[in-house]
């Protein structure tokens, strides 16, 4: 056997030669499946070369899962691949590959019996291995897993660890956004205190606690174009391990190994959704509307009279109210009229505004001298209240970025709220003209920060 590993060995060796590549390409190529986990590193003392079995199975699963052509053989390809940025992060995908390959050849070539008794063992065997005990852990253990995270890991804290500028936060949001998309994870984002993931941008550093995403500062940050490294999906890489996300396989998933470039329409891939899933569950749906029967002209015309109140609300949507109607705003126009009472079952028409903290996630309806407060569809505890230092019939709210506070108008004056003080709403009513003239009906800040003023059919920015 020994012979027979030195001779494949050195057929290999001819094969990279013989390629035209360089004598030192195979032993980079070692050292980089080795460092990534595709080989099982040797102790020092003992200074040998994995069987070449082992090297062509580890080279199969690396071109596998960077979408190079399968040959087992160190080639140019493999090799730019191998120089390509990645993540630091050992693949952990390649354990199962490489066990049932190793499981699988060490059965045919160890067991000297009949092509029928080797069909049978590698068969039968396998498929135990593989699909039994495979069952057994990704679905009980799993289950056990996802139920436990779900109950304590849904309302995720955030904190900068620096100063930043609006389009680096942006793209930071946006990365964080992917996930909770496709999840019920929320995320908020905090100055002080604990937060369960810290972001920092710093020199090159090899520890990596965990829940810390990481970003070296003398890498070349861009957005919009190919050079340099797109920091929004290396930033949705980073924060998919940090919620707990191994690599993938697939090439093209932002939580593959290697970069794979900037992308206009970047989204993720079904593997990145089908992996954050499996840990946190499905994302909140709001509830399926109510069948009710068809009236001509039963719900008004939008943009034919004042609206009540226009909100960027849950899951980054904007919403349009009007008596006991809503409508959704999308790419083509306004989405068909639904009950509010579909959406938000305790919600009936005749708000005087409507707005969601971006953040907090919570949404906040005011009737008359009442607030309602939503964590998405969901009624909080202990609501409705009754509206205290801000008066009744509040004419229009929105969220300022800038200064992240709820901004309440009413007549000539606004008031303005910190969530996260103890103080509550400001005691005086500020001039409104500081922000703008004139009194809206409705006002609307979009993700953008831009503000909008609703009055009458007219929509101003």
């Amino acid at each position: 056997m020994g012979n027979m590993e030195f001779l494949l060995e050195l057929l290999v060796l001819m094969t990279t030669a013989a390629s035209g590549l360089r004598a030192g390409d195979f032993s980079g190529a070692l050292v980089y499946l080795k460092k990534y986990g595709y080989l099982n590193a040797p102790l020092p003392s003992e200074g040998r070369r994995p069987p070449p079995r082992e090297m062509k199975a580890a080279l199969r699963v690396f071109q596998k899962a960077t979408q190079l052509q399968v040959s087992g053989r160190v080639d140019a390809a493999t090799l730019r691949m191998m120089r390509n940025p990645r993540c630091g992060e050992e693949d952990s995908f390649r354990i199962h590959v490489s066990v049932i390959l190793r499981i699988h050849v060490s059965v045919i070539l160890r067991i000297h019996v009949s092509v029928i008794l080797r069909i049978h063992v590698s068969v039968i065997l396998r498929i135990h291995v593989s699909v039994i005990l495979r069952i057994h852990v990704s679905v009980i253990l799993r289950i056990h897993v996802s139920v436990i995270l779900r109950i304590h890991v849904i309302h995720v804290s955030v904190i900068l660890r620096i100063h930043v500028s609006g389009k680096t936060r942006q793209a930071i949001s946006t990365a964080f956004r992917y996930w909770s998309d496709v999840s019920p994870l929320k995320f908020r984002e905090t100055q002080t205190g604990r937060a369960d993931i810290k972001i920092s941008f710093h020199r090159k550093d090899k520890s990596c606690p965990s829940g810390k995403v990481h970003f070296d500062s003398d890498e070349v940050w861009t957005e919009g174009k190919s050079s340099g490294s797109n920091l929004r999906i290396v930033a949705a890489h980073e924060v998919g391990h940090a919620l707990g996300l191994g690599h993938s396989q697939h090439y093209s998933a932002v939580m593959g190994p290697v970069y794979s470039g900037y992308r206009a329409h970047f989204k993720l891939h079904p593997d990145d959704i089908q992996g954050i899933q499996a840990l946190y569950g499905k994302p909140e749906k709001p509830p399926p509307p109510k069948k009710t029967p068809s009236v001509p002209g039963a719900a008004p015309d939008p943009c034919g009279s004042p609206v009540d109140a226009v909100m960027l609300g849950p899951q980054q949507k904007t919403f349009v109210f009007r008596g006991g109607f809503v409508w959704t705003v999308s790419s083509s126009g306004l989405d068909p009229p639904r009950l509010t009472s579909d959406l938000w079952r305790e919600l009936s028409g005749g708000l005087s505004a409507a707005v969601t903290s971006q953040r907090s996630g919570k949404t906040y309806f005011l009737k008359e001298n009442r607030v309602w407060r939503y964590s998405g569809f969901k009624l909080d505890h202990g609501f409705p209240r009754k509206l205290s230092n801000i008066p009744a019939n509040i004419d229009a709210a929105f969220y300022l970025s800038k200064s992240k506070k709820l901004i309440f108008i009413k007549g000539s004056g606004y008031w303005q709220w910190d969530e996260t003080s103890t103080s509550g709403f400001s005691s005086f009513p500020r001039p409104l003209s500081h922000l703008f003239p004139g009194a809206p009906d409705a006002a609307l800040a979009s993700s953008d920060s831009n503000i909008f003023l609703f009055k009458g059919s007219q929509c101003d920015d």
